[in-house]
């Protein structure tokens, strides 16, 4: 491979990317441009990964007990 090959390779993944995405947000049926819905319901799934996360760490320390008790 020399750097031409890999300049025009990555030129290509870079367009065939970029068309796939619109491709696909155009088969989507009812999705607009303007909805908050994928975004907000990206932020409540990242909340309740990060309060489950902690509920189990606060739940492993409190149940952890010294050999001396």
């Amino acid at each position: 491979m020399n750097k031409r090959k890999a300049m025009i390779g990555w030129a290509v993944y870079s367009v065939a990317k970029r068309a796939f995405k619109s491709k696909a947000k155009g088969a989507v049926p009812g999705m607009k441009k303007s909805s908050r819905l994928p975004g907000l319901a990206a932020k409540v799934a990242g909340l309740g990964a990060v309060l489950g996360g902690l509920m189990f760490w606060r739940k492993r320390r409190s149940g952890h007990q010294t050999a001396g008790s």
